[in-house]
C-alpha cells in the first residue's frame, strides 16, 4: 500500500473518531437539548483545527518520507567514454578544418582568375592551385 492510501485511510479513521466523539458528547447532554449557534459554531471551529492539524502532520510525513527515498541518480559517465568523446571531438574538429581549408582554396582558385589580388599570409590561400587532400572520413 503505498504511503498516499495509507495516509488517506488514517484521515478517515481519524475522521469517524471524531465524529464518534461529537455524536457521543451530544447524547451525553441530552437530546431534548438545544444547541445554540455559537456552541455549534465553537465546535466546528475545533473541527477544523483538528484537520488542519491532522493535514499538516501528513503533509510533514509525506515530506520525511520523500526525503528518505533515494534520489534517482544520473548515470555516470567513465573516464573512458570521455577520452572516446575527447577524440571524437578532436577528429571532427580536423576534418571541420580540413574542409574550411579547402573551402579557401576553391574561393582563392575562383578569385584569381576574376582578378588578381594580394596575396594572404593563410596557408591554404599560398597554393590554391595544389589539389585538395583530405584525411580519410571517420
Amino acid at each position: 500500500m503505498s504511503f498516499s492510501k495509507l495516509s488517506n485511510v488514517v484521515l478517515v479513521i481519524v475522521l469517524c473518531v471524531v465524529a464518534g466523539v461529537m455524536v457521543k458528547s451530544s447524547r451525553a447532554e441530552g437530546v431534548n437539548t438545544t444547541q445554540d449557534v455559537s456552541s455549534l459554531d465553537r465546535r466546528l471551529s475545533l473541527l477544523e483545527q483538528r484537520f488542519y492539524s491532522v493535514e499538516s502532520s501528513i503533509s510533514r510525513l509525506q515530506q520525511f518520507v520523500a526525503s528518505q527515498r533515494p534520489s534517482v541518480s544520473q548515470p555516470s559517465v567513465s573516464d573512458r567514454d570521455l577520452s572516446l568523446i575527447s577524440e571524437e571531438i578532436q577528429r571532427l574538429s580536423l576534418r571541420v578544418n580540413e574542409l574550411e581549408c579547402g573551402l579557401v582554396k576553391l574561393d582563392e582558385r575562383t578569385a584569381t582568375r576574376k582578378s588578381p589580388t594580394v596575396k594572404s599570409p593563410d596557408p591554404c590561400r599560398l597554393n590554391p592551385d595544389a589539389p585538395l587532400r583530405l584525411s580519410t572520413h571517420p
